[in-house]
């Protein structure tokens, strides 16, 4: 008997929860979708010891006459295999990258120019550019793994914006939106690196 009533006692919380799901399901259901779009937009969810969410979002657009900031403008990057470039660097497996910066047209814009500082073992480690047409993007082989800084001017403000990325080789990686190279995925066959400068 004691068994039984163990049994019993194990269930019946269980038995509760899924009893009220069922009895107030287009609530639960409501309540479902609600958690998961304020998860899916970075906010966070607590209860107790579990936190859901707490991602940093989507970058936003500077509001009307505010100052640019890095909620604004993120540096993100791409890399891929170019094998054809082996030979010249002593048979290292050697990897085109790609950075720029990403954001909004309202912050991009007032971008005035960029600063990349690479790590020192490049030839010329330090990089400036002003083409917002091409997002402010970069272009260079590497064989290792490194940590890319940026210093981005913003027009009419003094202060800088300091990004980095840690830039990790894959074998092939799709485009960066708003890239001006081709569509398809670098690194697969007959796609060749697209350097514009470097070492």
């Amino acid at each position: 008997m004691d068994d039984v009533a163990a049994f019993a006692d194990a269930l019946a919380w269980p038995v509760l929860i899924v009893a009220l799901l069922l009895a107030f399901r287009s609530q639960a259901g409501r309540f479902a979708e609600a958690v998961a779009h304020r998860v899916e937009h970075g906010d966070a969810i607590s209860v107790g010891w579990l936190t859901l969410g707490s991602s940093v979002g989507e970058l936003k657009a500077p509001p009307t006459g505010a100052a640019v900031t890095d909620d604004h403008i993120a540096l993100v990057h791409r890399s891929w295999r170019v094998p054809h470039r082996d030979a010249e660097f002593g048979e290292q497996p050697m990897y085109e990258i790609h950075v720029m910066i990403h954001g909004e047209n309202e912050a991009l814009d007032r971008v005035e120019y960029v600063i990349y500082r690479l790590d020192p073992v490049w030839p010329n480690p330090v990089r400036a550019t002003s083409d917002r047409k091409a997002n402010f993007e970069l272009y260079e082989l590497a064989n290792g793994w490194s940590l890319i800084r940026a210093e981005i001017k913003i027009r009419d403000q003094a202060e800088l914006i300091h990004l980095s990325r840690f830039v990790d080789l894959m074998p092939e990686s799709p485009k960066l939106r708003g890239s001006l190279l081709p569509a398809e995925p670098f690194g697969q066959a007959g796609s060749d690196d697209h350097r514009t400068g470097g070492s």
